[in-house]
Formats: C-alpha cells, structure tokens, sequence
C-alpha cells in the first residue's frame, strides 16, 4: 500500500483474508459455497481496505502469504461508481496497476476473453448482465459471459471471488430455480441452469448488509461466515470523519428557507476563512468549501435564479460562476443571474471552482466530497432519506485526518427548513440505519448553538454595541435606524486601529457577507453582562498555559516511529542534516550483525524463502502401489521471491528505500547477484528473532532522537504534528502539550441548561452545557465567589482543549478530564488558575484517579492555584459535601498511603473539610 492504513483497517484486511482463504479450501475440499460480508460504516475507507484486501490477497501481506492463483470480479450497479472505484485502487496500492491487474468488463468483453486471468480485478456493473446485453447473448457462435465465467470456475487453478460493492441493494431474497425471476445478482450467486455453476465465494461489501446477510442466509446449499465488522468507534476515533454533523432546524414549524440560506451562507464564510488562514499556516494545499443546496425534483428556473440571488447578494465575494447543478437530467441551466453547469459527481470534489452545488436527491452512490461543509435542503418531510444519504456523502474530513488546533473544521452544517424539532428525528433515524459513523449522543446536534471564543464574541459586541449608540446619537428620532452613514464607520475603524487585540474569528476578511442586524442595544448590554468581565488576552494566556498528558494507545510500530521520526527531524527541525543517511547506515550494520548473532534461525527461514520442498510420489500405473515417497527442493522462481520482497518492505513499514539501500549494500560488498541479496533480506524479515532484535534497537534510537531533538518540537508542522505526539506516546505513557482555545468545541446543545461567565460562549453569553446535580451545585457556588472571574467546562473529545491528567488501573494507563477549570483574579490583577472536581468517591477508579492527580501535581506544582475534589456524603441520614485538597502535602501522602479500594475513607476521614454549597433558591443567571 502507498500509505500506512489504520489499525481498525489492517485488523479488518487480516480478519477478511483469512475468511477468504477458508472459503477457498472449504470449495477446494469439499465443492461448498460461502460468503462473507465486510461491514464498513460510512467515512470507514471500504474502498482502501478493499483495496488492501486485493493487494493482499495476490501478493501476500504480513498476516496472509498470498495466493497467485486469485481472481477478483467487482460488481456494483454504477459504471461511474466503478471507474471511481478502480481511480482509488490504484491511486492507493502499490502493486495493483490499473494498466495490467485492472480491467473493466465491457460490452464486447467475452469476445476477448475465454476466462478470468488470476491477480486480476475485473469490474463489471449489473446492467451488462441484462437479458438483452451484447455480453450476455452469443453472436455468430461466439462466447458469453457466462461462458466465460464458467470456464473460470471450473478451472481447478483458478480461485474466484465475487465482490458485491454497495451489497445492500439488488439482491434476491433466496434462490429460485425459475431463471426468469432471478435477479442479475441471483444469477451469478446462485447460478443458471445450462449457463453457469454457482459462485463458490461471494465477499459483500456495504454500510449497512443486513440485506445482504439475509439473502445469503436464505440461500440453503451457501455457508454464511461470521461478518467481517469495523467497530464504528474505531472510525470515529481515527478522525477520518467529521465529529459533529449539525442538524438545525426551526423549533417550530415556520417558513425559514431565506433566513436559512442566509445562515448557511454565512456558514460557507466562515469555513472558507477558517480554511485558508489553516491551510496558509501549514504551507498546505488550500482546502475550497462546498455548499450543496438541495432542492426539490420539480424546481423551477425561477427558484434557482432566486437561490443564486440571495447567495450573490449574502456572499459577496462568490464570483457569477460558481454554481454547478448533478440533476439527472445533465444539463446546463442558465438563470438570469449565473449559469449553473452540469458537473458529473465524482468530478465535483476536484474542481474547486465550484463552490454552490445544486442537487436533488442523494446524488450518486459512492460519490462522495470531503470539502463539502454545508447543506441547505429545501426537500419536504417526506424525503428523510435523500437527506440522509446526502449527510453520508459529506462527512468524510479533508485532510484524512481530525484538526486538533480548530474544532470548527471538523463539523458539517445542514439547514433543514422544511422540518421542526420533532420531525427533525426522522432524518437522525435514517442516518442512524445508514450506519453513520458518529457518536449517537454527542456527534448529531440537533439543536445547536454557535459558540466561539469569549474574547471573540465579546469584542464583537462591543463594538456592535459602540456603533449602535454612535448611529441613534446621529439619529435621534429613530431609535431603530442602523443605517451605516459614513461618520459611523470611520468610527469603527477608529475602533478596530486603537485596540491592541488581535481582530477576532468573526472577522471575515475577503470572506465577509452582508447579513441584517437586528439586535437592540438593550439586548447587546444583556449579552456583555453574562460574558466574563476581564481581559480575554490574560485569559487565554492562562488557559494556553495549562500542561495536558494524553495517554496513547497506539499499538505501536517501533519501525514506523523511527522513519517517521527521522523524516519529520529533517523536514521540520534540522533539516541539514544527514540523519536519514546515518540511520540507514546503522540499519544495514545492524542487520548483519543480527545474522552473525542469530545464524541457525537464519539459515532456517532462508532455506525456507530460497526454495519450496514438494513431495514426490510414484505409483505403478497398473496396480496404483506407490513403491517410492520422497521430498525435493525446488528453487523459488522470481515472482515468489517479488512477494517474499513485498512482505520484507511491509515488515520495515514500508521502508523501501532502506530495504533497498540493504540489498545493494549487499550485492556491493558480498560480489552476489540481486536475487541472492533478495533473498537474504526476505530471510531476515521473516525471522522472527532477527526482527525483533531490529525492533528494540528501533525503539533505543527512537528515544535517542527524542532526547535530542524532543525540546524542539515547536518546530514541528500542524500536519506532522499527530505524527510526532504518536512517537512520543509510544515511547512514553503520555505525550505532554499545552491546550489550545482554538480546538475547544465550536457548538453547543440549545436544549440543555445555559450558564454565564463561561470563556466558550454564543453571542448572547450563555454556554449550554449538560450537568448533573452535583456539578450543577458546584458550578453555581463557584461563580458566587468574587474571585471566580471565568470559568470551563473541561472536555473529553478535542484532545487540543482537554486537560488530560493520566492515571493506572490494573496495569494499563488511562486518561481522566477534571470537570471544572475557574479563572480568579487576585487584587494585583494576576490570573490564577484553579480546579473544582465534583468527584464521585463511589466509582471503582476513584482511588486510581486521586494518586493520578498527586503525580501530575508534583511534577507541576505551580500549574494551579488550589485542586479541590469534591464529594456529595450522606453522614447519619443528612446529604453533606465534603472536599479534598489536593495541593495539600498531607492529603497527597495519605493518597499515596492509602491501599483501601474506595475513596471514601478519604471523603470521611479528618483530613477532608466541608464543601459550603451555594443555595438553590440563588440564581446564578442572574
């Protein structure tokens, strides 16, 4: 494979090979018919791990030897899905060239073709398979397809796999012998009487194959293999989709189709300018923001001239040729005031010129665009579905890849005017069976509020706020006229010119948008008051100052944590120097020295990759006595030892470079030919011994490099940035890194409770945040001290903006996220930081958690002011709050003295002290 896949795919490629090859001996061995299918949820890379799958499958891999007499025919319902498929093969794997392993089947086809060749892909979409198909229906005597694909079944060299992409559609439930009512599919599954025998391994490939698993099941003479599941938590994990897929709507029905579109252009503003200055940072490719507006199936021109409008006239920086339309009926539509071309699907997400993309339904099966970030759908209730799909096509991230450092470039917008908050459940269902790949309770929002940074949001409003009281002392009779006169913004630029602060996220820059502005200045007023009230730069300072630890779980390989440490030490730290040379020296010198230390396992598995022992029998003809039985040794020929080589480059993690610098080492300073220099290096890579000495000297220079080169790792990029922590965690139980404002959560849940002073916050100063009773008491008592001048909810999800304190239960390191993180401002005006964490003494880690927490504040002991852990005790029958303080040097020697299993020993005891709540009738939004 060109690129490193993820575990969750290398584990799924592993568990399906494996399945296949059972499949084959068990049709070899005893003539029975199987199938499997492979269950990738949508953002998952079905078509990498395919891929993977087929690569493997003929040239072998580091879990499956594979198997030179294999062939594949791939077929889906979609020509272009077919084209786009065999795009992403070649453009992923090494070894499957569309040129010579890849081939579409055509309508002349079996003319050129008496059988499938082995380490082939041949594509084939049903409708070629119709009655009435030139493929299907011989001329002048000549063959069929069915011919052909008899002739490859019953060609004992030859293994045959049937991959069903989208495998939830088409399929007959069960299998019938009248061939009139078979479906296209049942055909090739099942098999025709007189046309063609039965498909011996059929490989399943969806989203969602309940469909698919149930016809299978109803086939009686067809074993129905345990499927071959990627867990959605590991595609959600692997940042690869988008986290949060926004759904809004009006909480009542209402027509808000303009006000909708106006927003979701704004929206489209704002992920282009988030974009840019990321992309910009990072000396990356730009990534181009889609809009997809989907509309209804009888639209009229009229409609698309006025949607076109209101977008030129909100997004005044679109240019008139922006637009393109995927209606099925492919053609170019020109309104009054832009052109709307016909864009065939999979060439949308590459032409970046289009930036508003006109569609109807749910586009196109397996299309799908990355940069597309935000919907605007005017399909009626009825039309859940459509939406739905359309959803899927778009949450796959750009990049591959979650952005740490700016949450708000890993969510996707979608404006459902035509729905309510009831309705709304209907399209969640549908993504929900469509096996979306996001957290069910906090991946789909369903009404949500925008929120920012507070310093962001608070410098906007009062600058709103100053321009609003400059215009009605210029208009005093009215006290509603916000009409821009001249004298007004030079004002505002006065404004802007004499602040020191940085201009704010909402500062679109060439991506402004003209936008209505009804807020009153009593409204604004309300706002500023539920905002924190203190410099935002001190803030921010103090919260970017905060030290996090992220335990890895990585599993790691020692190998592909040194090239890329080496690479990303060269390319962004010292980039004069040698380093890759040297390192490759000292792997070629380690390598034969290995051999020197290891010699009889060498030898072994160099015997075994040199040659091949086959048995010889012979057997007198005319009686059928065997009167000799002997082995022999057959040299391998070149293309065992090509996959003896790929196996050795998978093995160094795909080092070729170096694998390659070994064997002309070798041919150089040994006087020996390529093949024997092969060989040598296919040896060492499959002794295990050998290799794992080279993994232990791989991870000593791993740590060598990073005791070196680790205090500079400011220097290392935004994109090799998750490269670089994942070395470190895997050299180490945590990866240590200060927090980001940037990357904390840029949404929020309207329907739960909304706090003030809080430093993310919407344009009105609330902060929607879910809390239980305790934290809800601890959380109001806070923000009643005068002190407590700023306050955050801590987080789980966005590694960036989460304090991360580690911990050990039974032997594995875990990652614990303190609840609450308040700002105080002392009389001088200095910020100190503190926790407040409501700490259930109860739960099985609490003792686990607290010694956690003693570690990490020795080791930084002035990173806060006070650590208090708080828990809610009922002492004879009467509910008490009782606190630890953690910064205390007793209570940290009691913690690590302590060998009870519950926490509350500690809470009881008298090192504890009383945790004086707030009222509840005191109201703290006050």
């Amino acid at each position: 494979m060109k690129y490193e896949l993820f575990n969750f795919q290398k584990d799924a490629v592993s568990s399906l090979l494996k399945k296949m090859r059972a499949m084959s001996n068990s049709y070899e061995n005893d003539g029975e018919f199987s199938s499997v299918s492979l269950t990738a949820p949508t953002g998952a890379g079905k078509t990498v791990i395919s891929a993977a799958v087929a690569e493997g499958l003929f040239y072998g891999n580091d879990t499956f030897e594979g198997d030179d007499h294999a062939v594949i025919l791939w077929l889906s319902d979609s020509p272009s899905l077919n084209e786009q498929t065999m795009k992403r093969f070649d453009a992923a794997t090494d070894l499957l060239n569309g040129a010579t392993s890849m081939e579409t089947v055509g309508p002349e086809f079996a003319r050129a073709h008496t059988r499938l060749m082995p380490e082939h892909i041949y594509f084939l979409n049903r409708q070629l398979l119709s009655r009435k198909s030139k493929l299907t229906n011989d001329a002048e005597g000549g063959r069929t397809f069915w011919d052909v694909l008899t002739n490859t079944i019953e060609d004992t060299d030859t293994h045959l796999y049937l991959f069903i992409d989208e495998a939830h559609k088409g399929l007959g439930k069960d299998a019938t012998s009248d061939s009139t009512n078979k479906t296209i599919y049942a055909k090739l599954i099942d098999g025709q009487v007189g046309l063609n025998p039965p498909m011996p391994c059929v490989v399943g490939v969806s989203a969602t194959p309940e469909r698919f698993n149930v016809a299978m099941r109803g086939r009686k003479n067809r074993d129905m293999k345990a499927p071959v599941d990627v867990p959605i938590s590991a595609v959600r994990a692997s940042g690869l989709i988008k986290d949060v897929i926004e759904l809004r709507t009006p909480k009542k029905r209402a027509n808000t189709r303009h006000q909708d579109l106006t927003q979701a252009c704004v929206k489209l503003s704002h992920a282009s300018k988030l974009w840019k200055d990321y992309c910009t940072k990072n000396s990356i490719q730009t990534v181009v923001p889609l809009m997809v507006v989907q509309v209804e199936d009888k639209v009229t021109k009229e409609t698309l001239t006025e949607l076109c409008t209101q977008i030129l006239e909100v997004c005044k920086w679109l240019e008139r040729d922006c637009f393109a339309n995927v209606f099925g009926e492919h053609d170019d539509i020109e309104t009054a005031v832009a052109k709307i071309p016909y864009c065939s699907p999979e060439n949308v997400s590459e032409n970046t010129g289009i930036r508003v993309l006109f569609a109807k339904d749910a586009i196109s099966t397996g299309w799908d665009c990355p940069r597309a970030e935000v919907i605007y759908s005017r399909r009626k209730r009825n039309d859940p579905t459509y939406i739905a799909q359309l959803i899927g096509r778009m949450i796959r991230t750009p990049l591959a890849r979650r952005i740490e450092s700016e949450e708000g470039l890993n969510n996707v917008a979608c404006y459902l005017p035509e729905y309510d908050s009831e309705t709304v459940e209907e399209v969640v269902e549908k993504l929900k069976e469509d096996n979306v790949a996001v957290d069910e309770n906090d991946g789909i929002l369903k009404n949500p509020a925008d929120v920012s940074w507070y310093g962001d949001t608070r410098r906007k409003a009062e600058k709103k706020l100053k321009t609003k009281k400059a215009q009605n002392s210029e208009n005093p009779s009215d006290d509603n006229s916000f009409e821009g006169a001249s004298p007004v913004n030079e004002k505002i630029d006065e404004y802007v010119e004499d602040t020191n602060e940085e201009m704010p996220n909402d500062d679109l820059g060439e991506f402004d948008v003209d936008t209505d502005d009804n807020e009153t200045i009593e409204e604004i007023e309300d706002a500023l008051k539920h905002m924190p009230n203190v410099d935002s730069k001190l803030i921010k300072e103090s919260f970017e100052s905060i030290i996090t630890r992220q335990v890895r779980h990585d599993k790691p390989n020692a190998f592909m944590d040194l090239w890329d440490c080496v690479d990303i030490i060269s390319s962004d730290i010292d980039s004069d120097s040698n380093l890759n040379e040297k390192i490759t020296k000292d792997f070629c010198n380690n390598v034969d020295a290995e051999i020197e230390r290891n010699p009889s396992e060498y030898k072994r598995t160099y015997n075994e990759i040199n040659s091949t022992v086959v048995t010889v029998k012979r057997i007198d003809p005319l009686t059928g006595a065997e009167y000799e039985d002997r082995e022999e040794s057959v040299e391998n020929d070149s293309d065992r030892m090509t996959a003896y080589y790929h196996k050795a480059i998978s093995t160094f993690a795909g080092a070729s470079d170096v694998v390659n610098e070994y064997i002309n080492h070798y041919m150089v300073d040994r006087s020996v030919d390529y093949n024997k220099a092969v060989a040598r290096m296919s040896a060492v890579a499959a002794c295990f011994e050998i290799v794992q000495s080279l993994e232990q000297w791989a991870e000593k220079t791993t740590r060598e490099l990073l005791d070196e080169y680790g205090p500079s790792r400011y220097a290392v990029t935004e994109v090799n940035k998750e490269k670089w922590d994942r070395i470190e965690g895997n050299t180490l139980p945590y990866v240590e890194s200060t927090l980001n404002i940037n990357a904390s959560v840029r949404r929020q849940n309207m329907d739960y409770d909304c706090y003030p002073k809080h430093i993310i916050s919407d344009e009105n100063g609330w902060a929607y945040l879910k809390l239980n009773d305790l934290e809800k008491k601890v959380v109001k008592t806070e923000l009643s001290r005068t002190l407590n001048v700023a306050w955050y909810r801590n987080q789980s999800r966005n590694l960036n903006a989460a304090l991360a304190i580690p911990y050990k239960l039974g032997g594995e390191w875990e990652n614990m996220y303190p609840d609450f993180i308040f700002f105080q401002k002392t009389s001088k005006g200095k910020i100190i930081r503190t926790i407040v964490d409501p700490h259930g003494d109860w739960l099985g880690d609490s003792i686990a958690k607290l010694k956690g927490y003693v570690k990490y504040l020795r080791e930084h002991p002035d990173m806060f002011g006070s650590v208090l852990a708080v828990a809610d005790e009922k002492v004879d029958n009467v509910q008490k709050y009782l606190y630890l303080d953690l910064m205390d040097t007793k209570v940290q020697g009691a913690i690590d003295d302590f060998s009870g299993s519950s926490a509350k020993d500690l809470f009881l005891g008298n090192l504890s002290h009383p945790y004086i709540v707030k009222s509840d009738e005191s109201d703290i939004n006050e």
